[in-house]
């Protein structure tokens, strides 16, 4: 089965295996080109994977159908299995930082038209083909790191300011265990194509638990987090 995984801020992995073809996201039409730091912005083909390095996100003024671009470019080009992930913060006050979190649910808050902060869509990843993570398999990944693998509800915002104390709580009246501001594109998008998907968020700051980190700490902590993704994920 022919897959893909994108990565989210300041994770990476093959970092010491050269691609068969690395590509510019510039250089591919109407792929579109993120400036977020902790995003190369290339896709690095291997050969049984493809690697996206960074994405791009609507907060930086893309819209809901270039958000979307990249998995259904992967979808036309082959890609039948979808492995995405992203750094979140914490809602959960059960999570800490460098946790990872299997998303089984999500909240769309993202208006596909950017008009507004909220969305009305609810849904679980339940109706997408999804690859479940199993305790064994943490279990096993879990050899000189100890590996945290939570499965929850995720919940996706426009951004790119932080979430207030008022929408945290509501967020977590909700059922929402963590928060970030991209995968949602990707996820519809790859049930849109019939893509398998697992989606895994590294939660790199828990609210009213742990200090703010800013982006550079996020990037610092997704670095870190890393190393349990690739075991876990089996892409070493």
């Amino acid at each position: 089965m022919k897959k893909a995984v994108i990565l989210g801020s300041g994770l990476s992995i093959l970092n010491g295996v050269e691609p068969l073809e690395s590509i510019p996201y510039a250089s591919i039409p109407s792929w579109p080109v993120g400036k977020v730091k902790g995003h190369k912005g290339v896709l690095d083909k291997y050969e049984d994977l493809w690697v996206l390095r960074g994405r791009a996100h609507i907060y930086e003024g893309f819209s809901w159908e270039q958000a979307c671009f990249p998995t259904k470019y992967l979808a036309e080009n082959g890609i039948e299995e979808l492995i995405i992930t992203n750094a979140a913060g914490g809602i959960n006050p059960d999570f800490e930082i460098g946790d990872l979190m299997q998303i089984k649910g999500y909240l769309n808050f993202m208006k596909p038209d950017n008009s507004c902060r909220l969305s009305r869509l609810t849904q679980s990843v339940s109706n997408i083909e999804t690859k479940d993570i199993s305790d064994e398999e943490v279990k096993q990944a879990s050899t000189e790191d100890e590996i945290t693998l939570h499965k929850g509800v995720y919940v996706g915002v426009h951004g790119p300011n932080y979430e207030t104390h008022a929408e945290v709580a509501l967020f977590r009246e909700m059922g929402a265990d963590a928060v970030g501001m991209s995968t949602i594109p990707e996820l519809e998008t790859a049930n849109e194509h019939g893509l398998k998907v697992t989606a895994i968020s590294v939660i790199t700051n828990v609210y009213g638990k742990t200090l703010d980190l800013g982006h550079e700490g996020v990037v610092e902590v997704a670095k870190e987090a890393s190393k349990k993704l690739v075991k876990l994920l089996g892409l070493e």
